[in-house]
């Protein structure tokens, strides 16, 4: 579903809190979207730094499940192999017959580019949607942007992901990479945007058929494409040869990042929509947490069912940063199952430190029932403790370079349990 679609359907559901009162760029609207964090917000009253800004904010727009299922226009339930069946199977997109855009020269003032906390290194862009393309292969991937000049941003690529193996490969050349900022995407896109796959395949294809399709135009500038719904895209290029330092940000886990020397974006060309929508994205929020969790869901899933195992629901919960921390639903046919789904899933997502496996009647996206079947059907030995193994550099206890602990707790029900025992969830 488009951004513009997405929130008029929200509003007129009553999901979508209208805040008409002044906020600043500064600080305050990032307060707001923490107050209301799984709340749709639409700010209507922007005051930028230089003058007052037109351009109205919206975020929290996906900070649950369920609204990030209702923008796909699919069941919860479904989400994951739909997730699969996109991956597998994605679909063409087609060139737009219109252009509803108009083209700026690149004064990035005038954008409502947010700053989020104290020690952030600036005003930074955290919802965009980065098309790349350099000797014809293409990438989308989301990437901080953080202002450092009227037409510059200096943007975090993180090492090994296919921006930065593009971006290397450029810089060995002394080529720049032609990119398209685009904010304010379809939650397809979104999705897409934040999903890890082979290096070479055009992640707007997943997009493509998550949204039964999507229309997209060339950049003026280079050689790059964009969604034709987008919002504002930020036309222009990597350079090889300008980097300069990046950081400190709060990221996923809600601690500050390292500063690390990163490559600068320079933008030719400002591309935006008649009275056009800004999304933002609370760094450590729920649709932080949730972008990044999500799309790697389908990747635990097959793991663990090419294990063997009757695999029912994966979730990455928001306490766990939606990266460190897996509730999988299994149907248990052994008393086995639940040791070699917990083996799987780290094999998927090596990033874990906690995993509890509970069983098919829970709901993985309730804590309330996860807490419960860990609270019944725990005992002394359903546990499993690992030192010493590899997990993620966001795990505060690891090494610098991700060594660590992981717990996994069986939660199911025993096989055995006498039947006045079984205390099943069931919709009323």
């Amino acid at each position: 579903m488009k951004l513009r679609e997405f929130v008029e359907l929200l509003d007129k559901e009553g999901k979508l809190k209208h805040i008409k009162e002044k906020v600043s760029v500064d600080y305050e609207i990032a307060k707001y979207l923490k107050k209301y964090d799984g709340t749709p917000l639409i700010f209507e009253n922007v005051a930028n730094r230089k003058n007052e800004s037109s351009i109205p904010v919206v975020g929290n727009l996906i900070s649950s499940m369920d609204l990030l299922c209702e923008g796909l226009g699919i069941k919860k339930e479904d989400f994951i192999k739909t997730m699969i069946n996109s991956i597998e199977n994605p679909k063409d997109y087609r060139k737009a017959e219109k252009n509803e855009f108009t083209y700026l020269e690149p004064d990035l003032s005038i954008l409502p580019i947010l700053k989020h906390y104290p020690l952030d290194q600036g005003p930074y862009i955290t919802s965009a949607v980065v098309f790349a393309n350099y000797k014809g292969i293409k990438n989308i991937s989301f990437h901080r942007l953080c202002l450092i000049a009227n037409d510059r941003f200096v943007g975090r690529l993180v090492e090994k992901r296919d921006l930065h193996t593009i971006y290397e490969d450029a810089k060995q050349h002394g080529e720049d990479v032609d990119v398209s900022i685009a904010i304010g995407n379809s939650i397809g896109v979104l999705v897409a945007g934040a999903t890890t796959v082979a290096f070479g395949q055009y992640e707007l294809g997943i997009a493509s058929a998550l949204e039964n399709g999507v229309e997209v135009v060339n950049a003026k500038t280079n050689s790059s494409e964009y969604p034709a719904d987008s919002e504002i895209v930020l036309e222009g290029k990597i350079l090889h040869d300008e980097t300069t330092k990046e950081g400190p940000f709060v990221d996923l886990t809600n601690t500050y990042d390292i500063v690390r020397e990163q490559p600068v974006f320079v933008i030719d060309r400002i591309a935006i929509k008649k009275q056009a929508f800004y999304q933002a994205l609370l760094p450590a929020g729920n649709e932080h947490k949730l972008l990044m969790g999500a799309p790697r869901t389908p990747t635990i899933y097959k793991a663990i069912k090419e294990a063997g195992v009757d695999v029912v629901g994966v979730y990455l919960t928001p306490g766990g940063s939606g990266w460190l921390d897996a509730v999988i639903a299994i149907r248990k046919k052994t008393e086995e199952d639940p040791k070699k789904a917990i083996e799987a899933a780290i094999k998927g997502h090596k990033s874990l430190k906690k995993i509890t496996i509970v069983d098919e009647d829970v709901d993985v996206t309730n804590a309330d029932e996860v807490n419960y079947a860990i609270t019944m059907y725990w005992n002394a030995g359903k546990e499993f403790v690992f030192k010493d193994v590899k997990g993620s550099t966001l795990d505060p206890m690891a090494t610098p370079d991700g060594i660590g602990s992981k717990l996994a707790i069986d939660a199911t029900r025993p096989l055995n349990i006498p039947k006045e025992k079984i205390l099943k969830f069931r919709k009323v």
